[in-house]
């Protein structure tokens, strides 16, 4: 494994707003490895967005591209590692580049790292020195294949690899490597608490099927794009599951929802009821994705405007709703009379669709109403079935 000399050190340093095409096609300077020194540049301005307060120690080293893509953020990570008491000690299995690992280290008593990969972890070895971080012990091999004779601890994290031989993207649980289902009863018997990070595509209900002892999920999202399902695990665990949602949005700051089961009634939004100074409430992603529905009209005394459009109403404005806010300015029927003007009332206006048989793309082409403005028309349905567009200006 490559370290960065000193000349190469300050040549990363001095071309991160660089062309890094243009720097490969420039000849190897003397003692500068410039295919090296673009991979470190590359990897650098990718932990800028997701990972900016490590980058303090300048001499980080970076895997490739894909492994910084497949890693957590910053936020997410610091997250799930408030999630545990400070004396506990943690289990990473599947630690990768290690930043949930570094994170977990600056909250959590001790944590062991464990990685397949061998370049990987040689990174991530050098780059736990760098930072300081001497709670961490580093393992290299197959943890899979290692489970008896690991030492207990409190809690064992894994986040399994959703990818395939030919590196393809895989969303089910038989899919990921290693395969949680089979190791799971191993596992437990080495800690009391099994935390799992999986794909934010994975159906949550076929999650719960394939997967005991469930305690608590928690969907996360960023700026309202649903980046992570955790699953936390308790031996013999067989209450209601708690579900948290969380969003941290544009300004850092975190958005938070809770429920247990769901209730089986929503009260549904008479048509009368959608009208011209109402509010309009669009729950943020994590909500829709854990499928926390009902909890929101019981929590915020909020009908639905029909069972499956997923928007609610209510005459009052509800600021801590967990979600965006509009208020109604009109209610169009959708008909073919309607769609011919719709670009003359909104040249420009925020489409979404909710519950509604036509894409996006499909309705701005139909209406020519192009993208962008203060107007927002959401395409939805109706209790009573029929199809209906809301103009909203944000509350």
């Amino acid at each position: 494994m490559k370290i960065a000399s000193e000349k190469e050190r300050e040549f990363i340093l001095n071309n991160l707003n660089s062309d890094t095409n243009k720097l490969l096609l420039q000849s190897n300077e003397e003692d500068i490895d410039v295919k090296f020194c673009v991979k470190q540049i590359i990897g650098y301005n990718k932990a800028k967005e997701k990972f900016p307060s490590l980058l303090e120690k300048n001499n980080l080293l970076f895997p490739p591209k894909i492994n910084l893509e497949q890693t957590s953020s910053e936020q997410t990570a610091k997250y799930k590692a408030s999630l545990f008491p400070k004396n506990s000690t943690l289990r990473d299995l599947t630690s990768g580049f290690g930043i949930d690992i570094i994170f977990f280290a600056k909250e959590l008593k001790k944590v062991y790292y464990h990685e397949i990969n061998y370049e990987l972890a040689c990174i991530a070895e050098e780059n736990f020195k760098a930072l300081g971080l001497d709670n961490i012990i580093l393992n290299k091999g197959n943890s899979a294949n290692d489970i008896d004779s690991l030492e207990e601890t409190d809690i064992i994290y894994l986040d399994p690899s959703r990818r395939d031989e030919n590196n393809k993207k895989v969303f089910l649980l038989k899919d990921c490597q290693p395969d949680i289902i089979e190791i799971l009863p191993f596992l437990f018997d080495k800690a009391k608490t099994i935390c799992i990070k999986l794909s934010p595509m994975l159906d949550i209900k076929l999650a719960i099927k394939e997967i005991k002892f469930i305690k608590e999920i928690h969907v996360i999202s960023v700026k309202n794009e649903c980046k992570e399902l955790l699953l936390i695990l308790e031996k013999s665990y067989e209450k209601e599951i708690k579900y948290t949602c969380i969003d941290f949005d544009t300004n850092g700051k975190i958005n938070k929802f809770s429920f247990t089961t769901e209730k089986s009634i929503t009260r549904l939004a008479e048509k009368k009821e959608l009208r011209m100074g109402a509010y309009i409430y669009e729950p943020n992603t994590s909500i829709l994705k854990a499928g926390g529905f009902h909890s929101l009209c019981e929590r915020f005394e909020v009908s639905k405007i029909a069972s499956h459009s997923h928007l609610y109403i209510s005459e009052k404005e509800i600021e801590d709703f967990p979600g965006r806010k509009f208020i109604i300015k009109t209610i169009l029927p959708y008909n073919n009379k309607i769609l011919k003007t719709l670009s003359t009332r909104y040249p420009k206006a925020n489409i979404t669709i909710r519950n509604f048989p036509q894409t996006v793309s499909e309705i701005r082409k139909r209406t020519n109403v192009k993208e962008g403005g203060e107007k927002y028309l959401f395409f939805t349905t109706n209790k009573e079935n029929e199809k209906i567009i809301i103009s909203c200006e944000k509350s």
